[in-house]
């Protein structure tokens, strides 16, 4: 049992692992999501879990490193193959190719080059963690009916500023239809 309190357990596994995934990345793509991801960035959001999301390369040689197995997933919402272990108590989730499915659409986040050129890179504990940016993390949102956490990040988002090219671009590549799109808009554009 951890000694850590729950706000603080994620945190302290989290630098180190990154290190253990950029290792095990070399050139392929990879990052942090929910709400470890949106706290990085300013958004008070807890989970007791650590969520990544990359390539089948990627999940391969961290469980080859790790000496643990993968398995294929699908729930509601995310079909995956999957790397699931804890460390030092904090759940840990890497999401192999994920398809995260929605009411009206599925998005692969690995087919939408935008997402990864736009990863923002938050320090933490010595190292550069790259997270999905916040507009990703709303279209998400949106997509997966989480009322909740859009809300959140349409707060933020109305008082810090969005990058709305990034959020054409995300819809775009991740060929939405036309309600998600109309969705992700009403969102922002919601007045409080």
């Amino acid at each position: 049992m951890s000694d850590k309190p729950a706000a603080e357990a994620p945190d302290s596994v989290l630098g180190p692992l990154v290190r253990v995934i950029d290792e095990a990345s070399g050139d392929e793509p990879w990052a942090l999501i929910g709400s470890t991801s949106l706290r990085l960035q300013g958004i008070p959001s807890h989970s007791p879990n650590l969520e990544f999301i990359t390539s089948a390369a990627v999940v391969e040689a961290l469980a080859s490193m790790l000496g643990l197995e993968t398995d294929r997933n699908r729930s509601q919402n995310i079909a995956a193959t999957r790397l699931q272990f804890l460390r030092h108590g904090v759940p840990v989730f890497v999401f192999a190719e994920p398809i995260f499915h929605g009411r009206y659409d599925s998005l692969k986040p690995l087919e939408i080059p935008s997402l990864w050129d736009a990863r923002v890179r938050s320090d933490y504990d010595g190292v550069r963690v790259p997270c999905t940016p916040l507009e990703w993390e709303l279209l998400l949102s949106v997509i997966l009916q989480a009322r909740q956490r859009a809300e959140l990040l349409r707060q933020h988002l109305r008082t810090r500023g969005f990058d709305s090219r990034l959020i054409v671009r995300l819809l775009r590549e991740g060929h939405v239809d036309r309600e998600t799109e109309e969705a992700v808009w009403s969102v922002l554009e919601h007045e409080d």
